[in-house]
């Protein structure tokens, strides 16, 4: 084997080499998008479960909870992009989401401020310590009598 034909065949090797670890990685890539758009549907799904009994309960029309076929053809071409395209999508579709519980969001549903939770258990605490005086008083006056 001639050293020009010994050359050109580590260079073919190398080149091959380059092409497969390219290759490899993007197929790691596509893989992590893959399971970064799975991660996020099965959040979305989990998240629009609630979503729609609130939508039901507030008198949406089923009709109305499932996409129409114009929205699923236009997912579908939003998504042609492959992995990443998918994952950009459900991110349109968090938004959405975000935007769709703040619209139902009935007034005083959330997490109450801690000055009103000061205030419950200062009311239960009188109720409970007027209760307590009012059984001493009873036990001794059902004493006094005896």
């Amino acid at each position: 084997m001639s050293g020009d034909a010994w050359q050109d065949y580590l260079a073919a090797a190398q080149r091959l080499d380059a092409v497969r670890r390219s290759a490899a990685t993007a197929a790691a890539d596509q893989e992590r998008g893959v399971q970064s758009a799975q991660e996020e549907l099965a959040g979305m799904r989990a998240r629009l479960v609630p979503q729609q009994s609130r939508l039901r309960a507030l008198g949406v029309v089923e009709a109305d909870l499932v996409p129409s076929q114009p929205e699923v053809a236009a997912a579908g071409v939003a998504m042609v992009g492959g992995p990443q395209a998918v994952l950009a999508a459900l991110r349109d579709a968090r938004a959405t989401a975000d935007a769709a519980d703040a619209a139902t969001r009935l007034p005083g549903a959330g997490p109450l401020p801690w000055t009103r939770v000061l205030l419950y258990v200062v009311l239960a605490a009188a109720v409970l310590g007027l209760l307590a005086v009012l059984c001493l008083g009873g036990v001794y006056l059902i004493s006094s009598r005896g």
